[in-house]
């Protein structure tokens, strides 16, 4: 049995990606996005479909508050269309149980995976990046222990950002000190190296 691969127009959403790529349309993708997760749809299909990457998709989450809430939307509705179909399977012999419950686990977290997604703005603050989280997870995306590792990992960023920041401080001090003691020539006092 071959392969089945998309039918895609590279050419076009290769002119679309150099021209700076598709720009947000509220009325067209926040119904794309529900009409394809209802149509058993992924997030990887509506990006497809929309002709945008991931790190657009992620962008588009995070300043159109519209468009995520469609997006969650979207997903109760794909995992209400999946426990359905689990349960009009219940009877059918052909039915295909350990697919129906691999798909529940990769895409709506049955069974919960090792696997967890965050979706945080890799160019903002990490005071900006912990909002963020705590905004995903109040959408129920982590177990309180997922939540806690994180939390712990964008605390350690923070402490990182803050000594990164507090050395550019003393470097700028050091770089005023050092002008200020070569201009010291008329003073009578001289100012001590620091």
């Amino acid at each position: 049995m071959g392969a089945i691969t998309m039918q895609v127009n590279s050419t076009a959403l290769y002119k679309a990606q150099k021209a700076g790529g598709v720009k947000y349309d509220e009325a067209k993708h926040c119904k794309m996005i529900i009409d394809c997760m209802n149509t058993g749809g992924t997030l990887s299909g509506f990006c497809v479909s929309a002709g945008i990457g991931d790190r657009a998709f992620y962008k588009w989450m995070h300043q159109h508050e519209l468009f995520m809430d469609c997006y969650r939307l979207g997903c109760m509705i794909a995992r209400e269309n999946w426990e359905r179909e689990g349960e009009a399977g219940k009877g059918d012999e052909t039915f295909d149980l350990e697919l129906w419950k691999t798909q529940g686990a990769a895409r709506y977290g049955v069974g919960k995976t090792n696997r967890v997604r965050v979706h945080i703005d890799a160019e903002s603050t990490p005071y900006d990046q912990y909002k963020q989280l705590l905004s995903q997870a109040s959408m129920g995306d982590f177990t309180a222990s997922e939540l806690k590792q994180l939390m712990e990992s964008i605390n350690i960023g923070i402490r990182a950002y803050e000594s990164f920041q507090l050395q550019k401080e003393v470097d700028t001090m050091r770089k005023d000190l050092l002008k200020m003691n070569q201009n010291n020539g008329n003073n009578i006092v001289p100012i001590k190296t620091a």
